[in-house]
């Protein structure tokens, strides 16, 4: 069976933004002096399982050979509104 791991979440007590999950062993090796310095300014969650990201997005680089203008040239075509369908009558089943 596999083994359980612990994962510490280090947040940022101001911007609230999440900086690394760490494995709790890792923390539990630091120096006393260590932690008290990873503790101020942070906030330290529990996090039962680390999850990975499915989707990776590469950037890759390419020439430029001509100028690229990213501002509309043409004015694009109005959109036709779109109508309501009539409404059909309800017919209601009624007590005799």
């Amino acid at each position: 069976m596999a083994e359980k791991h612990t994962y510490i979440q280090i947040v940022d007590a101001r911007s609230g933004n999440i900086e690394r999950i760490v494995d709790f062993a890792e923390i539990e090796a630091l120096s006393t002096e260590e932690k008290l310095a990873l503790s101020r300014g942070k906030q330290l969650f529990i996090v039962t399982h680390r999850l990975e990201p499915i989707v990776k997005v590469e950037m890759r680089k390419t020439t430029i050979n001509e100028p690229v203008n990213f501002g509309n040239d043409s004015q694009p075509e109005p959109e036709e509104p779109i109508k309501p369908e009539p409404e059909k009558p309800v017919n209601p089943k009624g007590r005799k």
